[in-house]
């Protein structure tokens, strides 16, 4: 495997979407290519942050300790998601803590070689602020989704959001983390979450499997209040 990535492997992410080839082909050339086992971890908390990362394979919780050592899930990052890209504005250490929930394979990004590009160009810089302004309204609406609907309502509109392919008219959802980490992230108890999968489940809308859940009645799921 090659150290570096090409940047067909990461064009696509909302940052890099609108860069010409040249300056992708400049980002990919002090990018590198970092796997993790399951449980290990990325960053702590107070790390010096030299990298952001794009996830390509495996999947990644950001999160916080408590005094008493309780986890608190801020984030669960799948394929295809960047993420602690702030690190190069922001400078400093990293505000929470990273770890492999998987086998997981990453791209590393160069925070301090990234933001020297930013300040050496400022069409560069328009071009990125418009590329956050649009991912900041999509984080928006995933905060509106959180703290304003019911936890089933979330749950739902959860489920539909992570639609990845359709298997013989049935949509299927494959879980990126465990059904605990996921209530983490929805700020739901885990035993509600039991329940509230047992009843859409009873009700004929999904099918709860060990590592992916089955909807089989995306419009009625939709409608769930």
């Amino acid at each position: 495997m090659p150290i570096n990535p090409d940047i067909k492997d990461f064009r696509l992410a909302h940052l890099f979407r609108d860069l010409d080839r040249d300056v992708l082909t400049h980002i990919a050339r002090h990018a590198t290519w970092r796997e993790f086992n399951a449980g290990e971890t990325l960053f702590a908390k107070g790390d010096t942050g030299k990298y952001f990362f794009l996830v390509k394979s495996g999947a990644v919780k950001l999160f916080l300790l408590s005094e008493d050592g309780e986890e608190h899930i801020m984030e669960l990052i799948g394929r295809e998601q960047l993420f602690a890209e702030a690190v190069m504005f922001m400078g400093g250490s990293y505000p929470v803590s990273a770890a492999a929930l998987e086998q997981t394979r990453l791209i590393a990004f160069d925070a301090r070689f990234f933001a020297s590009l930013l300040r050496d160009n400022s069409g560069l810089c328009l071009t990125l602020l418009a590329a956050m302004s649009r991912q900041m309204h999509t984080l928006v609406a995933e905060i509106d989704r959180l703290t304003l609907q019911s936890s089933t309502r979330r749950l739902a509109q959860y489920l539909l959001a992570q639609l990845a392919r359709k298997e013989n008219s049935t949509w299927v959802v494959p879980l990126p983390a465990s059904k605990q980490n996921i209530a983490s992230l929805l700020d739901i108890r885990p035993e509600t979450l039991s329940r509230i999968l047992a009843r859409l489940a009873d009700d004929g809308l999904i099918a709860v499997h060990a590592d992916s859940i089955a909807i089989l009645q995306p419009a009625l799921l939709d409608q769930v209040l």
